[in-house]
């Protein structure tokens, strides 16, 4: 079968990149790509790929395509998939079945590809011969970003299943004046935004005027309200810990949620409390409302459709007092993170200082990516977001390697907006040759890497129960060799100034890899003693 009515049908439904890797079985495919005007990113293996085409949608809300060949590459991609479905991230993963020689066993990469994939993916679709592949592509581009967004793939030559689009029914216009007539019941208001409201950022800040109401937001709608708004608590009250937010929502007269489905990191492990007689919750899929949160008032629509509407009827209202929101900010500050000990930064600098210096040193829409670990933890606790879709993180996965190739993704998505990729050394080890990608690409890109030469986070938790923890211990290379090795640019963040480094090192031209290097707090050594001790007893306790 031709891929070029594939792809032609793909690029005809929005889709201007694609993502992914050549091979036996789809050379074909590359070749329609490259006769296509879509820009194709051939990335180091294809877990960096389809982590690409997460951060291009998380940056944008546009759908790319990830194509890989079956087998390894198939399987490379999945964790990306998986990432890609908890975190909502349409894309299109194009791939081929494995060959089958009829009456043969133990055949070439014999795996069944379409039982492995429906778990992590909205559909799995097939196109075999005879079959119109544009009208299969353009399906599987409106189930991707249809309802909840998420991946669908694609099979040449493969099974697929019957699914049905998301219904795009208007939200009727009674529903609209219901949500209106409980907004003007309620003086004192909470807008919590996720990730669905991006598209409807401008008129969700607007709406917060008009009625007086405090946003907050999920971890992946963070910046849908620019976090120095004088109504915005996302940046105070963002933590892990939900003390904090639950006493908000509870001298609240009433929490309108839009966009957001209480993911665990969206409900802050679920330890949210959303009363239900206070809760109207407005998401693109009906299997979201209801489904960890029990609403009064259920809106099945896409909060560009709905908040602009609501908009327009509103009344006028005063809203919190601003003392109020002031004593809100104090508290989500005193009591939203846990209390432990951070790192130091070249030397002396304390953990918000230098993300602080990080932010200053940034245009205000500027996109963050992170990976996962400890340095993830301390860019949500630090960094102010002032943009929508300006922070992305591995959410509801929490993959590590995720945030130089979905950095790299995002920049492609918004060229005009800079992306920063934020860093462990260990997640450097994952995908730092991705890199390449971006010099080979011409991509411009700033990696900032976290240098303690450990996986931090985990080496935290071992030290916490055992008092030791060699096998969370890295040996790194000299990063500034490596960087020559891969002819990027080289910093490094000193204790003196470190706004105007980070600013000096974003202005060179192409790729810049920036080190920050890391030093345990003093007070790491109480939690190695304690978690010694714990270590020890443990036999003894077991024994009596």
């Amino acid at each position: 079968m031709r891929p070029d009515p594939i792809i032609d049908a793909l690029k005809s439904a929005g889709v201007s990149h694609a993502f992914g890797l050549p091979g036996t079985q789809n050379l074909a495919v590359f070749e329609a790509l490259r006769t296509s005007s879509l820009r194709t990113v051939v990335a180091s293996h294809e877990l960096g790929a389809s982590f690409m085409a997460n951060g291009y949608y998380r940056a944008s809300g546009k759908v790319s395509l990830l194509a890989t060949i079956p087998g390894p590459g198939f399987t490379y991609a999945m964790s990306g998939l998986a990432e890609a479905w908890l975190d909502s991230a349409a894309l299109v993963h194009l791939t081929s079945a494995p060959a089958r020689e009829p009456g043969q066993a133990f055949q070439l990469q014999a795996i069944d590809q379409s039982t492995m994939a429906r778990p992590v993916v909205k559909a799995v679709l097939g196109i075999g011969f005879g079959d119109d592949g544009a009208a299969v592509a353009k399906q599987a581009v409106d189930l991707a970003r249809g309802g909840e967004p998420g991946p669908v793939t694609v099979q040449l030559g493969g099974p697929g299943q019957p699914v049905a689009a998301p219904s795009d029914e208007p939200v009727a216009e009674a529903t609209v004046d219901e949500i209106v007539t409980l907004l003007a019941q309620s003086r004192r208001v909470v807008l919590l935004a996720g990730q669905g409201a991006a598209g409807a950022a401008g008129e969700l800040t607007d709406l917060a005027e008009k009625i007086g109401a405090a946003v907050v937001t999920t971890t992946s709608g963070r910046g849908v309200v620019p976090e120095d708004h004088r109504l915005s608590l996302g940046f105070e009250l963002a933590g892990t810990r939900c003390g904090p937010l639950n006493e908000l929502v509870a001298a609240s007269d009433l929490v309108v949620a839009l966009g957001c489905k209480f993911s665990h990191n969206g409900s802050r492990g679920f330890g949210l409390v959303l009363p239900r007689e206070k809760l109207v919750h407005v998401d693109a899929s009906d299997a979201v409302i209801g489904k960890n949160y029990e609403a009064r008032l259920g809106v099945v629509g896409r909060c560009e459709d709905v908040v602009p509407r609501l908009l327009a009827r509103v009344a006028d209202a005063e809203g919190w007092p601003a003392e109020d929101l002031a004593q809100w900010r104090r508290r989500g500050l005193a009591g939203s993170w846990p209390d432990e000990p951070e790192p130091r930064f070249a030397g002396r600098l304390a953990a918000a200082d230098l993300i602080s210096a990080l932010r200053d040193a940034l245009p205000r829409d500027a996109v963050v990516v992170t990976d996962s670990g400890r340095h993830q933890m301390l860019v949500r606790r630090w960094l102010r977001v002032l943009a929508p879709r300006g922070l992305v993180v591995p959410t509801n996965l929490q993959s590590m390697g995720f945030a130089i190739p979905a950095a790299i993704g995002a920049q492609l998505a918004a060229p005009d907006r800079p992306a920063v990729a934020v860093v462990g050394d260990g997640g450097l080890l994952m995908s730092g040759l991705e890199m390449l990608t971006a010099v080979k690409a011409r991509i411009p890109l700033t990696v900032v890497v976290f240098n303690d030469g450990a996986y931090g986070l985990i080496k935290r938790g071992q030290l916490a129960a055992y008092g030791t923890a060699p096998s969370s211990e890295l040996v790194n290379p000299d990063l500034g060799k490596f960087a020559d090795a891969l002819g990027v640019n080289y910093a490094r963040i000193g204790a003196d100034d470190p706004a105007g480094q980070f600013g000096a090192a974003m202005a060179m031209t192409g790729v810049t890899l920036i080190e920050v290097p890391v030093q345990e707090a003093p007070a790491i050594q109480v939690v190695r003693a304690k978690g010694l001790v714990k270590r020890l007893l443990r036999p003894l306790l077991r024994r009596g």
